[in-house]
């Protein structure tokens, strides 16, 4: 997240030149800024209400509605710690009053407000969201008066599950679950079976990797598609997707991953019979399995076709969908690259996927899983390095079984070619 964030607006963070004394004044502010976010978030853990919306401005009436239904909706989810940090260094104070005026407010602040989180008995580290916060001066007193007010320019603050609506809770030996409750508007139904086939896609990821991981997972299911696109803050098409592995960042401690999350796109998984089901949850599991040893330069192709070699390790038609494009002369025999996995139709979205498939079952047919397994984690050691993605991976494969990127694209496509 904070990647993309300095992309976007790397230049707002330029703040005028301070006046003598200005200083202390902002030293001030964000002190306290900073004790009211910290009474907020005890207020938060000891469930107090009261003192939880205190903060809140009284003529912010909408994001007061919102904030009163977070804290009911969130009673249901285990948090085992909870608290705010801003991050000044990145931006400073965002606020333009071309944005939004604020009347009689003595000063406006909106600030980088990272949402620190435990969801008790899933995460050994803390989930980091990140939230665009509007603090208002009034009186002497700082109050929040919106989180919103940068959504226009991209920058939109985090939602979770239970800004949305109810949360009703399930569990297995592996797995939470988290969902709406079913209401008069209805709801997502899924099969009685879920958590078992989800306890099975479990135990075929590990028949095929035996890296240790945390083997605990929450999983989320929104209501709609919308939902769902407004809690991973998507920009592509979320119909071609069934579901998706979320996790956060914080890049100030390197590339470590935290606040593993799966996320189903139930409307595009509805209907599919139990194999289905523990395919998907299988592919996505996989891709949570190997978030302590990735890095930024594993590409897509890799990520994925790893992910879904495991998942569709019991499917004997998992290629038969490029096998028809080899018949049709198709295939061009290239690696996809990590665009294609993102636009395009939905049956180009596919054959990456099923290139991807068969690039990484072919290296573990050719040099067997083990060496797949050394491939993948000689490839995501490395943070800070100079070189492109294709360079690391042509390292990589180097180290492990002897040959780089293009001799391993060009065997792999000699291999099921025409």
């Amino acid at each position: 997240m904070r990647s993309r964030i300095l992309a976007i607006l790397g230049c707002a963070a330029l703040v005028a030149a301070s006046a003598p004394g200005a200083a202390g004044q902002v030293s001030g502010t964000r002190s306290a800024i900073e004790e009211l976010l910290e009474r907020r978030a005890a207020a938060f853990m000891a469930r107090d209400q009261e003192a939880f919306m205190a903060p809140v401005a009284g003529d912010s009436a909408a994001y007061a509605a919102r904030q009163e239904s977070f804290f009911e909706w969130s009673a249901a989810v285990p948090f085992a710690s909870y608290r705010f940090e801003v991050n000044w260094d990145h931006f400073g104070n965002l606020y333009r009053p071309s944005q939004r005026s604020y009347g009689d407010a003595g000063e406006v602040v909106v600030a980088l407000v990272e949402e620190h989180y435990r969801i008790s008995g899933y995460d050994q580290r803390e989930a980091v969201e990140d939230s665009f916060v509007t603090f208002i001066e009034q009186d002497g007193e700082w109050l929040i008066a919106e989180d919103s007010d940068l959504d226009a320019v991209g920058l939109q603050s985090a939602r979770h599950l239970w800004d949305f609506g109810p949360i009703a809770r399930e569990r297995s030996e592996h797995f939470m679950l988290l969902r709406h409750p079913c209401n008069a508007d209805g709801c997502i139904r899924l099969p009685d079976n879920f958590l078992d086939l989800a306890e099975s896609a479990l135990a075929r990821v590990n028949r095929l990797w035996d890296v240790p991981w945390r083997q605990r997972v929450v999983i989320l299911v929104p209501n709609t598609t919308a939902e769902l696109g407004r809690m991973l803050q998507a920009t592509f098409e979320l119909d071609n997707f069934v579901a998706f592995a979320y996790s956060t960042y914080e890049t100030d401690e390197g590339y470590d991953l935290t606040g593993h999350r799966i996320m189903l796109n139930w409307q595009q998984i509805d209907g599919r019979d139990d194999e289905s089901i523990t395919t998907i949850m299988a592919h996505e599991l996989q891709h949570v399995a190997t978030r302590g040893v990735t890095g930024p330069f594993v590409p897509t192709f890799v990520e994925e076709g790893l992910a879904e070699y495991v998942g569709r390790s019991e499917d004997p038609d998992a290629l038969a969908f490029l096998q028809s494009e080899i018949d049709a002369g198709s295939f061009d025999g290239r690696l996809p690259r990590d665009f294609e996995f993102v636009t395009g139709e939905g049956t180009d979205i596919f054959r990456s996927y099923q290139e991807s498939l068969s690039a990484i079952r072919f290296l573990a047919e050719r040099h067997g899983v083990d060496d797949l397994t050394r491939f993948y984690l000689r490839l995501g050691r490395p943070e800070i390095a100079p070189g492109t993605s294709r360079h690391h991976v042509d390292r990589a494969l180097q180290a492990t079984v002897g040959s780089g990127y293009d001799a391993f694209q060009q065997a792999w496509a000699s291999s099921i070619g025409p």
